[in-house]
């Protein structure tokens, strides 16, 4: 058996054998949000309704935005309140431009509700693929422009969306011609338990709420475990990133990336920053600062050292790259060059927690191999 496979249904299995007393609470016995990790969404239940609020919905909003979820009638008093998009569920037909979403489709056993994707070269599930392939699901954009024409004809129940700001014109566009398009901003959340209790919205929309809660709560307690496995552990330094058009990105103190390192018991070099976004910096900067790290982790799309040292010979200066200690995210990449980094990856906290402590701490897991993460060699 895979050892990504045998390692996580062992730990599952003693899991669920400690929790299987646990009452599941749904919607009918629900009266606060249940929202535990996210910090852009919350969920309240009045009226025989639910009213999702989506705080920030892209990068630069300033207004939440608003979903009243309902399944049989629409409450006389919200009626004409125009300030909320009003959504039938369960929702039958999905078009998105997301590649998070396809597997959180997935985990809630929904994927043959996605009739539209925009960009489907970057889909690396095969079964998706495949659908693609068959006519099942199809193009709605692509060089991150939607096809608006394409998306009336599918007429889907709404159009799940991902905006960095840009793409607002196109979505403004598609909600005056009257598609309900349903903002996602998880991406802009800190942690990894946040990115994914984005599944609950999705389980919300489609019906699947108490699914969505059973899947939570098992890879949270499955990502809990691999925590205490590191506590008290001594922390290697650790630096991430590589230059991109002379300039270095890498994660803010509070950003998701950073926080991953922390948890997974690194020393991230820059942990003190106090944002959540992304740090501009120069080389000399970085090497500075990081010339002496431990660990190099997450250098991008690069997948051998040799081909780093080709891409500016001064990365070989690094002690990490002296050492053998760079690894990039690029373990999971179809023929078309999909990385499924980027498609499951907030799905599965659990796993990334997992890889970065095999790289960190790996006597801790000397069974496990790494899922989405390489050694450089």
């Amino acid at each position: 058996m895979n050892k990504h496979l045998s390692f996580f249904l062992c730990l599952a299995f003693t899991i669920s054998c400690s929790t299987e007393q646990k009452h599941e609470i749904t919607s009918e016995d629900q009266t606060t949000s249940g929202i535990q990790y996210a910090k852009r969404f919350d969920v309240q239940y009045q009226d025989g309704i639910r009213l999702i609020t989506i705080d920030k919905p892209w990068q630069g909003s300033k207004e939440p935005l608003q979903y009243l979820l309902y399944t049989d009638s629409i409450p006389e008093k919200y009626q004409n309140d125009a300030s909320l998009v009003k959504i039938k569920t369960p929702v039958q037909t999905i078009v998105s431009n997301l590649t998070t979403q396809l597997a959180l489709m997935d985990e809630l056993e929904v994927t043959n509700r996605l009739t539209g994707f925009a960009q489907t070269q970057f889909i690396y599930s095969s079964e998706i693929l495949d659908r693609v392939e068959k006519g099942i699901v199809k193009e709605v954009g692509s060089d991150g422009s939607l096809d608006i024409e394409s998306i009336l004809d599918l007429n889907p129940d709404i159009v799940l969306a991902f905006s960095s700001g840009t793409e607002n014109r196109q979505l403004e566009k598609l909600k005056e011609l009257g598609m309900n398009v349903v903002m996602n901003a998880g991406y802009m959340e800190t942690s990894l338990l946040g990115r994914f209790e984005w599944i609950k919205f999705l389980g919300h929309l489609t019906g699947t709420e108490e699914r969505a809660n059973q899947v939570f709560d098992r890879k949270v307690a499955i990502y809990d475990s691999l925590t205490q496995l590191v506590s008290g552990k001594e922390q290697p330094s650790v630096i991430t990133g590589t230059l991109y058009g002379g300039t270095w990105f890498m994660p803010a103190g509070e950003n998701y990336g950073a926080n991953i390192i922390a948890t997974a018991g690194g020393d991230y070099l820059w942990k003190e920053d106090q944002s959540s976004g992304w740090l501009s910096m120069d080389f000399e900067s970085v090497f500075e600062r990081g010339y002496n790290a431990d660990y190099w982790i997450g250098v991008a799309s690069y997948s051998s050292l040799d081909q780093l040292r080709q891409a500016d010979e001064r990365y070989a200066e690094f002690e990490a790259f002296k050492n053998g200690n760079v690894y990039s995210y690029m373990a999971r990449v179809n023929e078309e060059g999909a990385n499924d980094y980027f498609e499951s990856g907030n799905v599965n906290p659990e796993k990334l927690l997992a890889d970065h402590i095999k790289i960190l701490h790996p006597e801790l897991l000397p069974d496990y191999e790494l899922y989405y993460y390489m050694k450089l060699e």
